[in-house]
């Protein structure tokens, strides 16, 4: 094996009998300048290559802090979900972001893969990542309805506040959601029931819950029923306004292809 800085042809062993320098092989020495460096500099530059390859990648190792992070905060909630979440704040918003995307995500994702199981081809674009920014915003709007509430309770609370505490409470309705998946995947026909169940314990279980958690130490202001039903008709607006926006967007497609079929 040639050093990389004295160019000693070695036997073997990790550095040269002449000079002292690491010997690297495959990928770092592919890394090393085709250059003839020699003495100190080149001897510098192994070094450097040598520890430019084994330094793990700063957002790989990231996303596995976070991850890790995540699923023991999910399993904690998980088990108890009102007295884990009684005291979450902001500094979980990362989770409870999470959480929301996750949420918005499965739903989108079981149809996709099943019109794909049954021959139906579709953008995974339109069918996947479009419809899960709408229902991410749309469990956000919820949150946001929430967040009003407990204002008009005169709680002195912040919007990331209410955010990582929705996201948090709606970690047991995400593992209905999951489990759906699961099933969805195995061909399993109890799995629309486990969707249904979870999605209205998000849109009317989890917001009560939330305003609830903040109010319950400030006395003035709104009282929680009342910012419940506030919340509550701000939810059924909303999803009117998208049951609206949906049936004529399915119209406008069935009246385009009746227009296809008979004029062309």
């Amino acid at each position: 094996m040639k050093c990389p800085s004295c160019e000693y042809v070695n036997d073997g062993g990790n550095f040269c009998e002449n000079c002292g320098a690491r010997l690297v092989t495959g990928e770092v020495a592919a890394a090393l300048p085709r250059a003839s460096q020699t003495g100190a500099e080149g001897a510098a530059v192994a070094t450097s290559a040598f520890t430019a390859v084994q330094q793990p990648n700063a957002h790989v190792e990231n996303v596995k802090n976070v991850s890790k992070m995540y699923f023991s905060f999910f399993l904690e909630v998980l088990k108890k979900p009102v007295a884990a979440t009684r005291n979450t704040n902001r500094e979980q918003l990362v989770n409870g972001l999470i959480s929301i995307g996750i949420f918005a995500l499965i739903i989108p994702l079981i149809i996709y893969l099943g019109l794909k199981e049954a021959g139906v081809d579709g953008e995974f674009m339109s069918m996947v990542i479009k419809p899960t920014f709408s229902y991410a915003i749309f469990i956000l709007l919820i949150a946001s309805y929430s967040f009003v509430a407990i204002k008009l309770g005169k709680v002195p609370v912040r919007y990331t506040d209410v955010i990582a505490r929705f996201g948090s409470m709606l970690i047991p309705f995400l593992a209905l959601f999951l489990l759906a998946f699961l099933m969805s995947l195995v061909d399993m026909g109890l799995y629309p029931v486990f969707l249904g169940i979870g999605f209205l314990g998000s849109v009317f279980i989890v917001p009560p819950l939330v305003i609830s958690s903040f109010k319950k130490d400030e006395p003035s202001g709104l009282d929680a029923l009342y910012g419940t039903l506030l919340t509550y008709l701000a939810i059924f607006i909303t999803m009117g306004i998208m049951a609206a926006y949906l049936l004529s967007t399915l119209l406008e497609l069935i009246e385009e292809k009746l227009t296809s079929l008979f004029f062309f």
